[in-house]
């Protein structure tokens, strides 16, 4: 880092503070850009360095002109003029995965794809440290890669968006999953083979390729075979790469590795056969460290998953309510509904809505028809409506809640799972999934104060 003269972070949001934090403690000065007026965390970069310069506004590029490599955080479009401008008078254009990548000792695992990376990062690293491994989490999964950093580290598993990947260069992987691709972000990419080229990336300095079976588009094309692992619905093969699968046995579903099953559906605590994928990439990954997976398995019974990704919220009165907030885009929200359709012998009642970021929704009808009633709500609420035929709109998620606790019957299930992004009326999807669960709370209670029971 210290080749360059003058370095500029660009964006200061958290992987932008951190960026800044990390060239401080490098003895390098950075200049600070920030498209808003009043950036929400000047004062914490005031408290870093008070003396740090900071350009707000729109990016101009006499300023940035000033830097030799400018630092930019994934929320920034590499499209924005002044960027592009940048880049075509030769200023170098990274993200903090590169600066990462000059800095980490140990192996570096990483995941990506549309849907179920920080459930399989979290997951993988749950497991590596059950096998004794210092473990280092981070990445897009809300810890910035940078913060993790430390010398006694034995492995790093980092959560990778496309937009971190459209800006990552040199970060060499021990190994790479790619878990699906589904519509998403279409607001900032040309088109879905765009997407699908960003997420590819992920393989261009990777030593083994893991990818899903389900969805060919995710196969490596630059990896030999002999370095790939894949999963899927389907079951295995006695050989690589495709020693992930799922086996029948004793009317039981298996993870199975080759011909052996490992462990079966009914003892993990995730639910629906789309987490059963994401355990077999969590697996994959584990198995390329040289670890024994029958080692790993207690903490995978252990594993209850992330909030807001079909969490249970309550079981009452024979109706179970599940936060999937984080379900924001299509895909995410589909693999929601198709898991836990075959479990729902009532009414699988649907929330969804919001910030539909481009998305075509004609490609959520068809698990749109496997939901019984639907609940619109936010931004793009009427695009969605249009492809079911039992649809509520409401105002927000306190009515969402109202309507659904009226139109359940025993054994349904209520999931919020939006198919859409929050911040249309919400600060995050965090921020929707705590409401979601605090509306469900103080409904039940006041079903209960009445004593309101379910058909």
């Amino acid at each position: 880092m210290h080749k360059y003269d003058v370095i500029g972070v660009v964006g200061l949001g958290q992987s932008g503070l951190s960026c800044v934090r990390f060239l401080l403690q490098q003895g390098i000065r950075p200049l600070v850009f920030d498209t808003r007026a009043q950036p929400p965390l000047a004062g914490e970069l005031q408290q870093l360095d008070g003396s740090l310069e900071l350009f707000t506004g729109e990016l101009d590029i006499g300023e940035l002109a000033a830097c030799d490599l400018l630092v930019v955080s994934p929320g920034l479009d590499l499209r924005l003029p002044a960027l592009q401008m940048a880049q075509d008078a030769g200023i170098c254009l990274v993200g903090d995965a590169d600066i990462f990548a000059h800095y980490a000792q140990a192996p570096v695992l990483a995941i990506t794809g549309s849907n179920g990376k920080s459930t399989v990062t979290q997951l993988t690293g749950e497991l590596l440290r059950a096998a004794g491994k210092n473990v280092a989490v981070g990445g897009n999964i809300g810890v910035p890669m940078l913060d993790v950093l430390a010398p006694d580290v034995e492995v790093y598993v980092l959560e990778l968006s496309s937009f971190q990947l459209d800006s990552m260069h040199d970060l060499k992987l021990h190994a790479a999953a790619l878990l699906n691709i589904s519509d998403d972000h279409l607001d900032r990419y040309a088109d879905r083979h765009a997407y699908t080229a960003s997420k590819h990336r992920i393989y261009s300095n990777a030593e083994l390729g893991i990818w899903n079976r389900d969805q060919r588009v995710t196969a490596p094309q630059t990896i030999p075979l002999a370095q790939q692992l894949s999963f899927g619905r389907d079951a295995p093969d006695n050989e690589v790469p495709g020693l992930f699968g799922l086996c029948q046995g004793d009317d039981e579903l298996f993870i199975c590795v080759a011909d052996e099953p490992l462990i079966a559906a009914s003892e993990l605590q995730l639910a629906g056969v789309h987490n059963l994928l994401n355990v077999q990439a969590a697996l994959a990954l584990v198995l390329n460290m040289g670890i024994e997976l029958t080692k790993v398995l207690p903490a995978l019974r252990a594993f209850k998953g992330l909030p807001h990704r079909c969490e249970l919220v309550a079981d009452s009165d024979g109706v179970r309510w599940i936060n999937d907030s984080k379900a924001t885009n299509i895909g995410a929200a589909e693999a929601a509904i198709e898991g836990l359709r075959p479990l729902v012998t009532g009414k699988l009642i649907l929330i969804a809505g919001g910030d539909g970021k481009g998305a075509d929704f004609v490609t959520f009808r068809s698990a749109l028809q496997l939901v019984d009633e639907l609940i619109v709500l936010g931004r793009d609420a009427d695009r969605i409506a249009q492809h079911h035929d039992q649809v509520t709109q409401v105002q927000d998620l306190t009515e969402a809640v109202r309507v659904a606790d009226k139109l359940a019957t025993r054994n349904s299930a209520v999931l919020l799972a939006p198919a859409c992004a929050s911040l249309d009326m919400f600060k995050n999807y965090q921020d929707r999934g705590e409401q979601f669960k605090t509306a469900v709370l103080e409904q039940l209670q006041e079903n209960q104060a009445q004593e309101v029971p379910h058909d």
